[in-house]
């Protein structure tokens, strides 16, 4: 019986689904990377400053930095003076953002939908929680 190395298939299955979501990404001709797509993904839920957003995906400040520049000079975003604290900005989504969301998500779905394949709901849940206590795990 082979032994599997599980941080190589969660690595191998991670670029895969982000070379696939990308691959669907240009056909749509959609223009931007599946990392700059996650960002619009997490501004869709509320208004974040860069420490949050690197916290919340795991990225330098300066990884984080790089994406919101692009998604800035595209005008898929918007930043502003917090309220709370005028020395930090929050960074929102823009309408122009909304709408690339709303078609990226398609393929986003298709993509997730090809990664599923054959799997029961069940299952799917499954994953979901082994791929959350592996996460906290790590973060401990």
């Amino acid at each position: 019986m082979k032994i599997f190395n599980t941080g190589e298939l969660i690595g191998k299955t991670s670029r895969l689904l982000r070379d696939n979501l990308s691959k669907h990404l240009i056909v749509s001709k959609v223009k931007i990377t599946p990392e700059q797509w996650i960002i619009l993904q997490i501004l869709n839920n509320g208004s974040k400053n860069q420490k949050e957003l690197s916290e919340i995906t795991l990225k330098t400040k300066a990884t984080i930095n790089s994406l919101i520049s692009y998604l800035l000079k595209s005008d898929y975003i918007i930043k502003t003076k917090s309220n709370v604290d005028k020395r930090n900005t929050e960074i929102s989504i823009s309408k122009k953002g909304l709408l690339l969301i709303k078609q990226s998500n398609k393929d986003a779905l298709k993509s997730i939908k090809k990664a599923t394949s054959g799997f029961s709901e069940k299952e799917i849940i499954a994953l979901n929680n082994y791929l959350i206590r592996i996460q906290n795990n790590l973060l401990k």
